[in-house]
Protein backbone atom coordinates (compact mmCIF):
# COMPACT_ATOMS: atom_id res chain seq x y z
CA UNK A 1 0.00 0.00 0.00
CA UNK A 2 1.50 3.28 -1.07
CA UNK A 3 0.26 7.14 -1.56
CA UNK A 4 -0.78 6.21 -4.94
CA UNK A 5 -2.82 3.13 -4.43
CA UNK A 6 -4.32 3.55 -0.69
CA UNK A 7 -7.13 5.77 -1.39
CA UNK A 8 -8.53 3.05 -4.46
CA UNK A 9 -7.62 0.15 -2.26
CA UNK A 10 -10.18 1.87 0.39
CA UNK A 11 -12.68 1.82 -1.85
CA UNK A 12 -12.26 -1.44 -3.01
CA UNK A 13 -12.84 -2.56 0.83
CA UNK A 14 -15.84 -0.66 1.10
CA UNK A 15 -17.15 -2.11 -1.91
CA UNK A 16 -16.41 -5.89 -1.02
CA UNK A 17 -17.00 -5.41 2.64
CA UNK A 18 -13.53 -6.63 3.31
CA UNK A 19 -13.18 -5.33 7.05
CA UNK A 20 -9.45 -6.30 7.17
CA UNK A 21 -8.71 -3.88 3.98
CA UNK A 22 -11.36 -1.16 5.13
CA UNK A 23 -9.42 -0.86 8.19
CA UNK A 24 -5.88 -1.01 6.99
CA UNK A 25 -6.55 1.28 4.23
CA UNK A 26 -8.22 3.88 6.58
CA UNK A 27 -5.56 3.49 9.13
CA UNK A 28 -2.82 4.22 6.03
CA UNK A 29 -4.43 7.07 4.76
CA UNK A 30 -4.86 8.92 8.48
CA UNK A 31 -0.94 8.06 9.04
CA UNK A 32 -0.01 9.90 5.47
CA UNK A 33 -2.18 12.43 5.18
CA UNK A 34 -0.20 15.07 4.85
CA UNK A 35 2.00 13.17 2.38
CA UNK A 36 -1.37 12.35 0.72
CA UNK A 37 -2.73 15.26 0.77
CA UNK A 38 0.26 16.95 -1.92
CA UNK A 39 -0.87 14.45 -4.36
CA UNK A 40 -2.84 14.10 -7.58
CA UNK A 41 -5.23 11.59 -5.77
CA UNK A 42 -5.94 13.32 -2.66
CA UNK A 43 -7.70 15.40 -4.90
CA UNK A 44 -10.13 12.91 -5.74
CA UNK A 45 -10.68 11.91 -2.47
CA UNK A 46 -14.40 11.13 -1.50
CA UNK A 47 -16.28 13.36 0.90
CA UNK A 48 -16.91 10.39 4.16
CA UNK A 49 -13.34 9.96 3.50
CA UNK A 50 -11.91 13.02 3.70
CA UNK A 51 -14.61 13.80 6.49
CA UNK A 52 -13.27 11.00 8.51
CA UNK A 53 -9.49 12.59 8.40
CA UNK A 54 -11.00 15.90 9.92
CA UNK A 55 -12.48 14.39 12.34
CA UNK A 56 -9.59 12.18 13.65
CA UNK A 57 -7.98 13.01 16.37
CA UNK A 58 -5.08 10.69 15.07
CA UNK A 59 -4.47 12.38 11.41
CA UNK A 60 -0.37 13.04 11.22
CA UNK A 61 0.33 16.18 10.06
CA UNK A 62 2.79 18.86 11.44
CA UNK A 63 0.32 21.43 11.98
CA UNK A 64 -3.29 22.55 12.02
CA UNK A 65 -3.00 25.06 9.51
CA UNK A 66 -1.58 22.17 6.94
CA UNK A 67 -5.37 20.28 7.43
CA UNK A 68 -7.21 23.89 6.60
CA UNK A 69 -4.45 24.39 3.33
CA UNK A 70 -5.44 20.63 2.67
CA UNK A 71 -9.11 21.25 2.63
CA UNK A 72 -8.75 24.24 0.72
CA UNK A 73 -7.12 23.08 -1.81
CA UNK A 74 -9.61 19.80 -2.31
CA UNK A 75 -12.54 22.30 -2.27
CA UNK A 76 -10.74 24.15 -4.82
CA UNK A 77 -10.48 20.96 -7.53
CA UNK A 78 -14.01 21.13 -7.66
CA UNK A 79 -15.19 24.51 -7.28
CA UNK A 80 -18.76 24.05 -7.78
CA UNK A 81 -19.32 21.01 -6.82
CA UNK A 82 -17.59 21.23 -3.60
CA UNK A 83 -18.15 24.67 -1.92
CA UNK A 84 -21.16 24.13 -0.34
CA UNK A 85 -19.43 21.65 1.76
CA UNK A 86 -16.99 24.33 2.87
CA UNK A 87 -18.73 25.23 6.15
CA UNK A 88 -19.51 21.45 7.22
CA UNK A 89 -16.53 20.07 6.94
CA UNK A 90 -14.30 23.37 8.25
CA UNK A 91 -16.37 22.80 11.17
CA UNK A 92 -14.62 19.72 11.77
CA UNK A 93 -11.05 21.03 11.79
CA UNK A 94 -9.79 22.43 14.77
CA UNK A 95 -9.50 26.01 13.90
CA UNK A 96 -8.68 27.26 17.39
CA UNK A 97 -4.98 25.82 17.32
CA UNK A 98 -4.34 28.29 14.05
CA UNK A 99 -2.07 30.51 14.83
CA UNK A 100 -4.34 33.65 15.60
CA UNK A 101 -2.73 35.89 12.77
CA UNK A 102 -3.14 32.96 9.99
CA UNK A 103 -6.72 33.64 11.84
CA UNK A 104 -6.87 36.82 10.92
CA UNK A 105 -5.50 36.64 7.56
CA UNK A 106 -7.59 33.45 6.62
CA UNK A 107 -10.70 35.88 7.74
CA UNK A 108 -9.55 39.11 5.93
CA UNK A 109 -7.91 37.54 2.61
CA UNK A 110 -8.92 34.32 1.63
CA UNK A 111 -11.40 34.36 -1.01
CA UNK A 112 -13.00 31.55 -0.68
CA UNK A 113 -13.74 32.09 3.03
CA UNK A 114 -14.37 35.44 2.74
CA UNK A 115 -17.46 34.78 0.45
CA UNK A 116 -18.84 32.54 2.99
CA UNK A 117 -20.95 33.86 6.36
CA UNK A 118 -20.82 30.82 7.78
CA UNK A 119 -16.81 29.90 7.23
CA UNK A 120 -16.35 33.66 8.55
CA UNK A 121 -18.25 32.89 11.61
CA UNK A 122 -16.35 29.64 12.24
CA UNK A 123 -12.72 31.63 11.78
CA UNK A 124 -14.38 34.71 14.23
CA UNK A 125 -15.37 32.32 16.69
CA UNK A 126 -12.14 30.14 16.94
CA UNK A 127 -10.12 33.89 17.33
CA UNK A 128 -12.44 34.32 19.86
CA UNK A 129 -12.22 30.99 22.22
CA UNK A 130 -8.12 31.76 21.47
CA UNK A 131 -8.23 34.81 23.38
CA UNK A 132 -11.13 33.54 26.49
CA UNK A 133 -9.12 30.30 26.86
CA UNK A 134 -5.33 30.80 25.81
CA UNK A 135 -3.10 28.03 26.56
CA UNK A 136 -6.41 25.76 27.99
CA UNK A 137 -7.17 24.35 24.92
CA UNK A 138 -6.71 20.74 25.16
CA UNK A 139 -7.71 19.10 21.87
CA UNK A 140 -5.08 19.49 20.14
CA UNK A 141 -4.43 16.76 17.58
CA UNK A 142 -1.04 14.92 19.22
CA UNK A 143 0.85 14.97 15.86
CA UNK A 144 0.97 18.85 16.15
CA UNK A 145 2.22 19.36 19.11
CA UNK A 146 5.71 18.99 20.72
CA UNK A 147 5.11 17.12 24.32
CA UNK A 148 7.60 17.41 27.42
CA UNK A 149 7.94 15.45 30.78
CA UNK A 150 8.24 18.58 33.23
CA UNK A 151 9.65 18.05 36.41
CA UNK A 152 10.31 20.57 39.31
CA UNK A 153 11.49 20.17 42.51
CA UNK A 154 12.22 22.60 45.79
CA UNK A 155 14.80 21.61 48.05
CA UNK A 156 13.82 21.21 51.88
CA UNK A 157 14.24 24.76 53.14
CA UNK A 158 12.33 26.35 49.83
CA UNK A 159 15.52 28.50 49.13
CA UNK A 160 16.73 26.17 46.49
CA UNK A 161 14.61 24.54 43.38
CA UNK A 162 15.21 23.02 39.93
CA UNK A 163 13.01 23.02 36.95
CA UNK A 164 14.28 20.42 34.28
CA UNK A 165 12.20 19.64 30.90
CA UNK A 166 12.75 16.29 28.50
CA UNK A 167 11.31 16.43 25.45
CA UNK A 168 10.37 13.12 24.09
CA UNK A 169 10.96 13.82 20.38
CA UNK A 170 14.89 14.11 20.80
CA UNK A 171 15.57 13.00 23.77
CA UNK A 172 17.04 16.08 25.00
CA UNK A 173 16.91 17.74 28.83
CA UNK A 174 16.78 21.26 29.23
CA UNK A 175 17.30 22.73 32.36
CA UNK A 176 14.78 25.82 32.32
CA UNK A 177 16.41 27.47 35.30
CA UNK A 178 19.54 28.35 33.21
CA UNK A 179 18.68 27.94 29.86
CA UNK A 180 15.06 29.04 29.02
CA UNK A 181 14.96 31.99 31.94
CA UNK A 182 12.46 30.17 34.61
CA UNK A 183 14.59 31.71 37.18
CA UNK A 184 12.68 34.70 36.65
CA UNK A 185 9.07 32.52 36.90
CA UNK A 186 8.23 32.20 40.43
CA UNK A 187 5.23 29.23 40.79
CA UNK A 188 4.00 28.32 44.16
CA UNK A 189 5.56 25.08 45.60
CA UNK A 190 4.17 24.73 49.29
CA UNK A 191 5.09 21.12 51.05
CA UNK A 192 2.26 18.45 50.36
CA UNK A 193 1.29 20.68 47.39
CA UNK A 194 0.25 18.93 43.78
CA UNK A 195 1.17 19.57 40.38
CA UNK A 196 -1.29 18.65 37.56
CA UNK A 197 -0.82 19.58 33.88
CA UNK A 198 -3.75 20.58 31.66
CA UNK A 199 -3.31 21.93 28.27
CA UNK A 200 -0.90 23.84 28.56
CA UNK A 201 -0.89 25.16 31.43
CA UNK A 202 0.09 23.67 35.09
CA UNK A 203 -1.78 23.69 38.12
CA UNK A 204 -0.56 23.99 41.67
CA UNK A 205 -3.53 23.13 44.70
CA UNK A 206 -2.90 23.10 47.88
CA UNK A 207 -0.03 22.37 50.49
CA UNK A 208 1.03 23.45 53.55
CA UNK A 209 1.88 27.06 54.98
CA UNK A 210 4.57 27.38 57.92
CA UNK A 211 7.54 25.46 58.38
CA UNK A 212 6.24 21.65 57.15
CA UNK A 213 9.18 19.16 55.85
CA UNK A 214 9.03 18.37 52.61
CA UNK A 215 10.04 14.56 52.91
CA UNK A 216 6.85 12.29 52.53
CA UNK A 217 7.80 10.71 55.74
CA UNK A 218 8.44 13.55 57.62
CA UNK A 219 5.78 15.96 56.40
CA UNK A 220 3.04 12.89 57.35
CA UNK A 221 4.20 12.98 61.18
CA UNK A 222 4.04 16.87 61.07
CA UNK A 223 2.04 17.77 64.29
CA UNK A 224 -0.13 20.64 62.54
CA UNK A 225 -1.29 20.74 58.86
CA UNK A 226 -1.60 24.63 57.95
CA UNK A 227 -3.31 23.10 54.53
CA UNK A 228 -4.57 25.50 52.23
CA UNK A 229 -7.24 26.08 49.66
CA UNK A 230 -5.38 28.27 47.38
CA UNK A 231 -4.80 26.78 43.50
CA UNK A 232 -2.41 28.97 41.16
CA UNK A 233 -2.03 28.42 37.31
CA UNK A 234 1.21 28.88 35.69
CA UNK A 235 1.88 29.13 32.14
CA UNK A 236 5.57 27.95 30.65
CA UNK A 237 4.89 29.79 27.33
CA UNK A 238 4.25 33.26 29.41
CA UNK A 239 6.54 32.51 32.24
CA UNK A 240 3.20 34.25 34.48
CA UNK A 241 1.55 32.54 37.52
CA UNK A 242 -1.50 33.51 38.39
CA UNK A 243 -4.34 32.55 41.25
CA UNK A 244 -7.17 30.45 40.31
CA UNK A 245 -10.33 30.17 42.15
CA UNK A 246 -9.55 28.28 45.63
CA UNK A 247 -10.60 24.29 46.04
CA UNK A 248 -14.00 23.70 48.10
CA UNK A 249 -11.61 22.18 51.40
CA UNK A 250 -7.81 23.26 51.85
CA UNK A 251 -5.98 19.80 51.60
CA UNK A 252 -2.44 18.52 51.74
CA UNK A 253 -0.99 15.53 50.60
CA UNK A 254 -3.62 14.90 47.73
CA UNK A 255 -3.67 13.71 44.33
CA UNK A 256 -4.85 15.48 41.12
CA UNK A 257 -5.69 14.28 37.82
CA UNK A 258 -6.89 15.72 34.76
CA UNK A 259 -9.99 13.66 33.28
CA UNK A 260 -12.75 14.54 30.84
CA UNK A 261 -11.27 18.37 30.61
CA UNK A 262 -11.47 18.30 34.44
CA UNK A 263 -9.01 18.94 37.42
CA UNK A 264 -9.81 16.49 39.94
CA UNK A 265 -8.16 16.64 43.06
CA UNK A 266 -8.61 13.71 45.63
CA UNK A 267 -7.88 12.94 49.19
CA UNK A 268 -5.19 14.27 51.40
CA UNK A 269 -5.61 16.02 54.78
CA UNK A 270 -7.30 19.23 55.43
CA UNK A 271 -5.89 21.91 57.97
CA UNK A 272 -5.50 21.08 61.74
CA UNK A 273 -3.66 19.11 64.20
CA UNK A 274 -2.35 15.40 63.12
CA UNK A 275 -5.05 13.84 65.32
CA UNK A 276 -7.27 16.16 64.55
CA UNK A 277 -7.34 16.62 61.10
CA UNK A 278 -8.65 12.94 59.39
CA UNK A 279 -8.05 12.30 55.66
CA UNK A 280 -10.49 14.22 53.04
CA UNK A 281 -13.28 11.70 51.62
CA UNK A 282 -14.73 14.84 49.70
CA UNK A 283 -13.81 15.07 45.92
CA UNK A 284 -14.19 17.50 44.03
CA UNK A 285 -13.11 18.75 40.23
CA UNK A 286 -12.30 22.22 38.90
CA UNK A 287 -12.88 23.34 35.33
CA UNK A 288 -10.13 25.31 33.82
CA UNK A 289 -12.52 26.96 31.26
CA UNK A 290 -15.35 27.59 33.32
CA UNK A 291 -13.02 28.48 36.17
CA UNK A 292 -15.26 26.73 38.66
CA UNK A 293 -15.08 24.02 41.42
CA UNK A 294 -17.60 21.27 41.61
CA UNK A 295 -17.92 18.99 44.12
CA UNK A 296 -18.89 15.02 42.95
CA UNK A 297 -19.30 11.46 45.20
CA UNK A 298 -16.93 11.12 48.11
CA UNK A 299 -13.91 8.60 48.02
CA UNK A 300 -15.43 5.10 49.43
CA UNK A 301 -13.08 4.98 52.96
CA UNK A 302 -10.11 7.44 53.55
CA UNK A 303 -7.04 6.72 51.66
CA UNK A 304 -3.09 7.72 52.54
CA UNK A 305 -1.20 8.80 49.72
CA UNK A 306 -3.21 7.97 46.90
CA UNK A 307 -1.87 7.73 43.72
CA UNK A 308 -4.33 7.75 40.66
CA UNK A 309 -4.32 7.49 37.21
CA UNK A 310 -7.01 8.66 34.58
CA UNK A 311 -7.83 5.57 31.78
CA UNK A 312 -9.91 7.51 29.21
CA UNK A 313 -13.23 8.28 31.44
CA UNK A 314 -12.17 6.00 34.48
CA UNK A 315 -9.90 7.72 37.19
CA UNK A 316 -8.40 4.67 39.28
CA UNK A 317 -7.00 5.72 42.40
CA UNK A 318 -4.73 3.28 44.86
CA UNK A 319 -3.42 3.88 48.31
CA UNK A 320 -3.47 2.66 52.05
CA UNK A 321 -5.88 2.56 54.77
CA UNK A 322 -3.13 2.87 57.25
CA UNK A 323 -0.78 6.84 57.56
CA UNK A 324 2.52 5.77 57.03
CA UNK A 325 5.33 6.43 60.13
CA UNK A 326 8.62 6.26 60.07
CA UNK A 327 8.55 2.12 61.13
CA UNK A 328 6.99 0.69 58.38
CA UNK A 329 5.82 0.96 54.98
CA UNK A 330 1.59 0.55 54.69
CA UNK A 331 0.35 -1.98 51.94
CA UNK A 332 -1.13 -1.26 48.66
CA UNK A 333 -4.87 -2.28 50.56
CA UNK A 334 -7.21 0.60 49.08
CA UNK A 335 -8.10 0.28 45.46
CA UNK A 336 -10.94 2.68 44.26
CA UNK A 337 -12.10 3.11 40.61
CA UNK A 338 -13.85 6.67 39.16
CA UNK A 339 -16.62 6.50 36.79
CA UNK A 340 -16.07 10.62 36.05
CA UNK A 341 -19.05 10.22 33.08
CA UNK A 342 -21.52 8.59 35.76
CA UNK A 343 -20.03 9.93 38.79
CA UNK A 344 -19.62 6.94 41.05
CA UNK A 345 -17.10 5.52 43.01
CA UNK A 346 -16.69 1.50 43.68
CA UNK A 347 -14.40 -0.10 45.61
CA UNK A 348 -12.47 -2.66 43.59
CA UNK A 349 -10.90 -5.91 44.82
CA UNK A 350 -7.89 -6.86 42.91
CA UNK A 351 -5.69 -9.72 43.22
CA UNK A 352 -2.48 -8.11 43.46
CA UNK A 353 -0.67 -11.82 43.21
CA UNK A 354 1.81 -9.97 45.67
CA UNK A 355 2.23 -7.48 48.02
CA UNK A 356 2.87 -4.28 47.49
CA UNK A 357 3.83 -0.80 49.68
CA UNK A 358 1.65 2.03 49.34
CA UNK A 359 4.59 4.58 48.66
CA UNK A 360 6.62 2.05 46.83
CA UNK A 361 4.48 2.17 43.59
CA UNK A 362 3.79 4.34 40.65
CA UNK A 363 0.20 4.40 38.76
CA UNK A 364 0.25 5.33 35.26
CA UNK A 365 -1.97 5.05 31.64
CA UNK A 366 -0.84 3.73 28.95
CA UNK A 367 -2.81 2.99 25.66
CA UNK A 368 -5.84 3.61 28.69
CA UNK A 369 -4.64 0.83 30.38
CA UNK A 370 -3.87 1.04 34.11
CA UNK A 371 -0.11 -0.06 34.84
CA UNK A 372 1.72 -0.17 38.38
CA UNK A 373 5.68 0.21 38.75
CA UNK A 374 6.36 -1.38 41.35
CA UNK A 375 9.91 0.58 42.65
CA UNK A 376 10.61 -2.23 45.04
CA UNK A 377 11.03 -5.21 42.56
CA UNK A 378 11.34 -2.97 39.75
CA UNK A 379 8.55 -4.96 38.05
CA UNK A 380 5.58 -3.70 36.36
CA UNK A 381 2.30 -4.59 36.16
CA UNK A 382 -1.41 -3.74 33.71
CA UNK A 383 -4.70 -4.51 35.11
CA UNK A 384 -7.59 -6.11 33.73
CA UNK A 385 -10.83 -4.45 34.73
CA UNK A 386 -12.88 -7.18 33.35
CA UNK A 387 -11.40 -9.87 35.45
CA UNK A 388 -9.87 -7.81 38.12
CA UNK A 389 -6.44 -9.45 37.68
CA UNK A 390 -2.73 -7.67 37.82
CA UNK A 391 -0.93 -8.56 34.34
CA UNK A 392 3.29 -8.97 34.99
CA UNK A 393 4.21 -6.95 31.78
CA UNK A 394 7.99 -7.29 32.92
CA UNK A 395 11.06 -5.93 34.96
CA UNK A 396 12.95 -2.68 34.36
CA UNK A 397 16.77 -2.42 35.05
CA UNK A 398 16.38 -0.45 38.68
CA UNK A 399 14.75 2.52 39.70
CA UNK A 400 15.28 4.42 43.04
CA UNK A 401 12.72 4.84 45.41
CA UNK A 402 10.71 7.91 45.08
CA UNK A 403 10.95 7.97 41.40
CA UNK A 404 8.62 9.70 38.99
CA UNK A 405 6.72 7.76 36.81
CA UNK A 406 4.83 9.21 33.64
CA UNK A 407 2.83 7.11 30.56
CA UNK A 408 2.33 8.10 27.14
CA UNK A 409 0.71 6.69 24.78
CA UNK A 410 2.81 3.20 24.51
CA UNK A 411 5.33 3.91 26.95
CA UNK A 412 6.46 4.19 30.90
CA UNK A 413 9.22 6.58 31.94
CA UNK A 414 10.61 5.61 35.45
CA UNK A 415 13.04 8.64 36.27
CA UNK A 416 15.46 9.33 39.06
CA UNK A 417 14.75 9.01 42.85
CA UNK A 418 17.20 7.34 45.61
CA UNK A 419 18.43 3.79 46.52
CA UNK A 420 19.68 5.55 49.88
CA UNK A 421 19.80 9.40 51.54
CA UNK A 422 22.90 9.43 50.15
CA UNK A 423 22.55 8.13 47.07
CA UNK A 424 20.33 9.69 43.99
CA UNK A 425 20.19 8.73 40.78
CA UNK A 426 19.43 10.49 37.76
CA UNK A 427 18.92 7.35 35.68
CA UNK A 428 15.71 7.27 32.80
CA UNK A 429 14.21 4.19 31.43
CA UNK A 430 11.17 3.79 29.23
CA UNK A 431 9.35 0.55 28.59
CA UNK A 432 7.92 0.03 25.49
CA UNK A 433 4.61 -1.91 25.72
CA UNK A 434 4.73 -2.65 22.32
CA UNK A 435 7.69 -4.72 21.73
CA UNK A 436 8.00 -5.31 25.74
CA UNK A 437 11.72 -4.07 26.03
CA UNK A 438 13.19 -1.41 28.36
CA UNK A 439 16.05 1.10 27.67
CA UNK A 440 18.04 3.93 29.34
CA UNK A 441 17.54 7.02 27.64
CA UNK A 442 19.20 10.20 28.36
CA UNK A 443 19.61 10.55 31.98
CA UNK A 444 18.76 13.83 33.40
CA UNK A 445 21.15 16.64 34.10
CA UNK A 446 21.13 16.27 38.13
CA UNK A 447 19.97 13.52 40.32
CA UNK A 448 16.73 13.80 41.64
CA UNK A 449 13.84 12.15 44.36
CA UNK A 450 10.44 13.39 45.45
CA UNK A 451 9.51 15.94 42.96
CA UNK A 452 6.63 16.53 41.07
CA UNK A 453 6.46 14.92 37.38
CA UNK A 454 4.17 16.08 34.96
CA UNK A 455 3.39 15.37 31.06
CA UNK A 456 2.82 18.34 29.33
CA UNK A 457 2.54 19.42 25.56
CA UNK A 458 2.31 22.45 23.22
CA UNK A 459 1.07 23.32 19.94
CA UNK A 460 4.60 23.33 18.18
CA UNK A 461 4.07 26.80 17.25
CA UNK A 462 3.80 27.78 20.74
CA UNK A 463 6.65 25.49 22.11
CA UNK A 464 8.50 27.88 24.50
CA UNK A 465 10.90 25.13 25.67
CA UNK A 466 11.96 23.96 21.63
CA UNK A 467 14.85 25.42 19.33
CA UNK A 468 14.83 28.94 18.88
CA UNK A 469 15.36 28.26 15.26
CA UNK A 470 12.38 26.43 14.72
Amino acid sequence: MDLSNCLSLLSLGEAYGSASLLHSANEFVVQNFYDLSKTQEFLDMQENILEACLKSDALNVPSEEAVIMALLRWIRHDLPGRQKLLPGLMSLTRLHHLPATLLKALRDSNALLCSDESCLSLLSGALGRQTQYEGLLADARPATTQSYIYIHKTEERGEVSHTLCYCLETDQWKDLRTEIGFETASMPDLPGSCLTSYAEKIFVTGGCRGNCCRAVRLHVAEPYHNAIDEVWCFCPVTLTCTPAPPMLKPRTMHTAVTCLDRVYVIGGRTRGSRGEAPSLLEVEYYNPLTQAWSSVSPLPTAIFYPEASACGGIIYTLGSEVEITDSFNPSLDCFFRYDAQQDQWSRLVAEFGQFFHATLVKAVSINNTLHLCDLSTYKVYSFCPETGVWKGEGSFECAGFNAGAIGLRDRIYILGGDYSPDEITEEVQVYYSGRSQWEEVSPMPRALTEFHCQLISFNRYRDPWGDTEG
